[in-house]
């Protein structure tokens, strides 16, 4: 732990180091699980202990009740202890799903939790707070999305953060509503809004999924997505657009702290490193505070196989306009119909 994955010859090592440099921003992702998993919903958060004023209480995610449960408690937490403890929680209520930090660089796991720098003011903080409960849809109906909003716009108001920098988008009839367009919007703002010296913070809790990679840069086969309320209609958000669109669109100088609250999301941005907080995970740290989070060997193969399908387009004469092109609106409605069946196909009790 804390070195290069055993996957990475030395070569890919420096390729890795390359391609991570691309990103400019300090970034840091908590997952509520492993691509692989589902999550769930709590039908009473406080059976997690949260403090009373924290949060509208009732149902919420296990993820955001564990990590929430821990950061308001008046201790410096450093990461991993924030993630073992988190761990245990999880495991003593039952649950099966196992959390995922990333980062955009090799963080030391003896680093302090900061949902902002201590030296960023006020004024300079911004915030995107998603919950969707899937209001009205037949199937795949969610009960603790709104209330996870609430949660952390508790939490991050308490750690600093500007409550009119904070934008909200829930399927409530009364806020802006998680549309595909609204959250890519939002999401387009908060990056491209951001200079030196900011610090963001970004959420998202409801259904969150996988569908077949059809560019070929997955090694599993399968992209990971977030589904906005009108998934039906207008597809998903892929984790491919949002590495492009969010976290490289991040300047130098400026920090963005998510928690994913939702199935499939342990690589939904993409980011270089990561660790998941398995089983051996209390014993390592414990043997070894500094260690640093592994290189994830997942971006280094998306990566580079983007890398070669763009320059066989270029070398074909291809031309593909972006994220509003012809493909790119084919894709997001065969994207729509993939998470539509595997919607179908899911129960209610999880956020898949």
């Amino acid at each position: 732990p804390g070195t290069a994955d055993p996957l990475l010859s030395r070569t890919s090592f420096a390729r890795h180091k390359k391609m991570a440099e691309e990103i400019k921003a300090k970034v840091w992702m908590v997952s509520g699980c492993m691509d692989e998993q589902t999550s769930a919903d709590v039908s009473d958060v406080m059976s997690f202990g949260l403090p009373a004023d924290v949060g509208p209480g009732g149902a919420g995610g296990a993820c955001t009740s564990a990590m929430a449960q821990k950061i308001t408690q008046p201790r410096p937490w450093v990461w991993g202890n924030l993630l073992t403890e988190m761990r245990q929680d999880l495991v003593q209520k039952k649950y099966t799903q196992i959390p995922q930090l990333s980062s955009s660089y090799n963080l030391k796991l003896d680093e302090p939790v900061k949902l902002k720098p201590d030296e960023v003011p006020i004024n300079r903080t911004k915030a995107l707070l998603i919950g969707i409960n899937y209001v009205g849809h037949k199937q795949g109906v969610l009960s603790g999305c709104h209330n996870d909003v609430e949660t952390w716009r508790s939490i991050i108001t308490k750690h600093g953060f500007n409550p009119q920098g904070i934008t909200v988008l829930k399927d409530d009839g009364q806020s802006t509503p998680p549309t595909k367009k609204n959250i890519e919007q939002a999401m387009l703002a908060l990056a491209r809004g951001a200079t030196a010296g900011d610090a963001l913070f970004m959420q998202y809790s409801g259904h969150g999924s996988q569908i077949k990679d059809t560019s070929g840069d997955e090694a599993s086969g399968f992209d990971q997505v977030l589904v906005p309320m009108d998934y039906q209609g207008s597809g998903v958000i892929v984790d491919d657009w949002i590495f492009d669109t969010v976290v490289k669109a991040l300047p130098e100088g400026v920090t963005l702290f998510a928690v994913m609250d939702c199935c499939h999301s342990g690589s939904i941005m993409d980011l270089p490193f990561s660790i998941t907080v398995t089983p051996q995970f209390a014993q390592q740290f414990q043997a070894n505070p500094h260690m640093a989070l592994p290189q994830n060997a997942k971006f280094l193969h998306k990566h580079k196989k983007r890398i070669a399908v763009v320059v066989t387009a270029g070398a074909a004469g291809c031309c593909v306009a972006g994220p509003m092109g012809c493909l790119a609106a084919m894709c997001a409605a065969m994207c729509g119909m993939a998470a539509h069946d595997h919607m179908q196909k899911q129960n209610e009790a999880g956020r898949v």
